[in-house]
């Protein structure tokens, strides 16, 4: 832009001869220096002495994120009791155990406190509740933690590629879903002020792979290098307890590790868990026979079913109040009650979140089956669903070439309202220079790993009527972001100067314009204070409303071209080049949110189409869980079942009702 406006003064002979022409050359050149200030405010380094602070505000973001709902671990006041037991190892690098563990969820911390070095490995079945273990240790470390110790983050495994370092991976994650800084991440890794908790070792290679080519097995020698200073790095890695005891048999384990296994639920925590929920009271009848059979037989088929936590609160919740627990008893094998029951777990959970359901339990099973397609189809265990990278995923070819053509479409009515007289001099050729490139940037958010003139982390905005927007103009407004805010406030103020001035002095001296460009200032300072707030305290659902409120203060000036243009009795060419040039300039500051618009284009009739909201619906409902800025099935087991069944098995059975339980109306 410096380049163009510099050819604009002095070549073809014209140049900036009037005034309001040189004052408006020195408002871009100007408004260019304000955006490269600001962009190197946000790239530079922090100072060493702040990172405490630093760490204080990543620690606040995890603890936003990571909140242990207690519907994961049974809701109703009534949770299930997770006992782990620690585990000798083969080899001779192992980490040192305490002399006395407490063994139990609310301990865990004070069992790794004990661990050296700190590096901990916590197995189990799945379903054993490793995840909620994880989330567990998370919350609680974070908790307790002080300025010196690292901040717990909980990080899923699904994307980690082959070729990316670890430390790389760490950092893009805490951008991507704490909305820190690529500079502030690094020094937080480079301090060793990051305890990554990572989920899903067991979920990284189909079956069948070899144990040498393995994502996992390249994963442990990623981490058994991971080093700070000269002492191993503090790690906590969870995974399926067969996986791991192959992984340990090789001879190539996260070396320098304590290891805990997670213990089954015995039947007689399942009766005493089951026994004591609400609905078991309220309906004897039906509950009794149930918890019987877990007495009489602690190793049946329906024990075995239960015996893992996530299986135990599922079954609660899909035989909560309505349906009937007894169909388990006539179930012959563990996959056809498990069957059973996540048939009534989704209607389960929609009929609890809502009384009169926002979504028929139909249609979530469906749209849900959609996504865990959409998961399945990337391979290598990936189970975390992040809205702006699904046009990038492998089976969205359509919704890539959609943006594509989308991105040409605009760039030729663009150039062809603007260069449509014939009359094509120096400003012609320089404005089809820039646009030129401008649309080269648009089409650079098709790569791999995508392109981002705005940081994603930038655009993520609370709910509109949420009252983090006030915190969010108290942060934007105080502290180190005031000079930010002063320092980017320049070029709305240019903009203001050159509507209201007078045209002696380069202004327009245009009242209507001037109220006309108040919309597009009001967005652009709340995109400013939304950036003062982590990625992670919004959720993910946030990132679209940054998408949204980008393209309002752009179509802003758009609507003042063509009221001027309905003004000056104009055509429909230019009508068309605002709404045209528009297009081009929102792809190129929002890419990803436009790819993510053609593909929920393309999958209009399969999907909602405010994806984000439904599943934040699917979130209260227990369906969804939210893993700092990603969304994640509520356990994999759940997105494998509801994979392979595209519609409900059953509908749901009626409510029962005894006559010594109904409830009067």
């Amino acid at each position: 832009m410096l380049v163009l406006c510099l050819t604009y003064v002095l070549a073809f002979g014209e140049g900036a001869k009037s005034l309001p022409d040189r004052v408006a050359v020195v408002s871009v050149a100007l408004g260019v220096l304000t955006l490269a200030l600001a962009l190197r405010r946000g790239t530079e380094a922090v100072p060493a002495e702040d990172r405490a602070a630093l760490t204080g505000r990543l620690a606040q973001a995890v603890a936003s994120a990571e909140l242990l709902s207690r519907r994961v671990i049974g809701g109703d006041r009534v949770p299930v009791r997770v006992s782990f037991t620690f585990r000798t190892s083969p080899h001779a690098r192992s980490a040192t155990r305490p002399l006395v563990p407490n063994g139990t969820l609310d301990g865990l911390v004070a069992d790794y406190g004990a661990v050296r070095p700190r590096r901990l490995v916590i197995t189990g079945q799945p379903g054993a509740g490793k995840s909620v273990l994880g989330r567990a240790f998370v919350a609680e470390f974070n908790r307790r933690r002080t300025e010196a110790e690292p901040v717990p983050v909980l990080l899923p495994l699904g994307d980690w590629g082959r070729q990316e370092l670890f430390r790389d991976w760490v950092v893009r994650h805490l951008v991507r879903d704490y909305g820190i800084t690529s500079a502030h991440a690094a020094q937080l890794m480079d301090s060793g002020l990051v305890l990554p908790v990572l989920d899903g070792l067991d979920e990284l290679d189909e079956p069948g792979v070899p144990l040498p080519d393995s994502r996992a097995q390249q994963v442990l020698d990623a981490l058994t290098g991971f080093q700070s200073g000269l002492e191993p790095a503090p790690v906590v890695l969870t995974c399926r307890t067969d996986l791991y005891d192959v992984l340990e048999a090789s001879g190539r384990p996260m070396l320098d590790a304590a290891r805990v296994e997670i213990d089954p639920v015995e039947a007689q925590e399942a009766v005493r868990f089951l026994a004591m929920r609400q609905d078991a009271i309220h309906r004897e009848g039906q509950w009794h026979p149930v918890l019987d059979e877990l007495r009489a037989h602690p190793q049946g088929v329906l024990a075995r079913s239960l015996s893992t936590p996530w299986r135990l609160v599922a079954m609660a919740t899909a035989y909560e109040q309505v349906n009937d627990p007894r169909e388990l008893l006539g179930a012959r094998t563990e996959q056809e009650a498990t069957d059973r029951m996540f048939a009534r777990f989704i209607p389960a959970s929609v009929r609890a979140v809502d009384e009169e359901p926002r979504h028929s339990p139909e249609r979530v099973h469906a749209w849900l089956h959609q996504l865990a397609l959409q998961l399945e189809s990337r391979g290598g265990g990936v189970n975390t669903l992040v809205l702006p990278e699904l046009a990038r995923s492998p089976g969205a070819l359509w919704a890539r070439v959609l943006y594509a053509v989308t991105v040409g479409l605009l760039t030729l009515v663009t150039l062809r309202a603007f260069l449509l007289d014939g009359a094509v001099g120096g400003a012609g050729w320089a404005f089809s220079v820039l646009l030129s490139g401008i649309a080269v940037l648009a089409l650079l958010h098709l790569r791999p790993r995508g392109y981002r003139l705005i940081l994603r982390s930038a655009m993520w905005l609370p709910p509109w009527r949420s009252p983090l927007w006030a915190v969010a103009a108290k942060a934007a407004l105080t502290g180190r972001n005031r000079w930010g805010f002063v320092v980017s406030s320049v070029l709305p103020a240019l903009i203001m100067w050159r509507t209201l001035a007078p045209e002696q002095l380069g202004g327009m001296g245009d009242w209507t314009m001037a109220l006309a460009t108040l919309p597009m200032l009001a967005l652009y300072v709340g995109l400013l204070a939304g950036q003062v707030m982590d990625a992670a305290v919004i959720g993910p659902s946030g990132w679209p409303r940054g998408g949204a409120l980008i393209a309002l203060a752009l179509l802003c000036p758009t609507v003042v071209l063509m009221s001027l243009s309905v003004r000056a009795g104009l055509g429909l060419d230019a009508y068309m080049f605002p709404l045209a040039l528009f297009g081009v300039l929102y792809c190129a500051f929002s890419g990803d949110t436009v790819m993510y618009l053609c593909w929920l284009l393309i999958h209009f009739r399969r999907v909602p189409f405010r994806l984000s909201r439904f599943l934040d619906w699917c979130h209260a409902a227990g369906l969804i869980r939210i893993t700092g800025g990603v969304y994640q099935f509520r356990h994999r087991e759940f997105q494998e079942w509801i994979a392979r069944h595209p519609a409900p098995l059953t509908r749901p059975t009626a409510p029962a009702r005894d006559p010594a339980t109904a409830r009067t109306p």
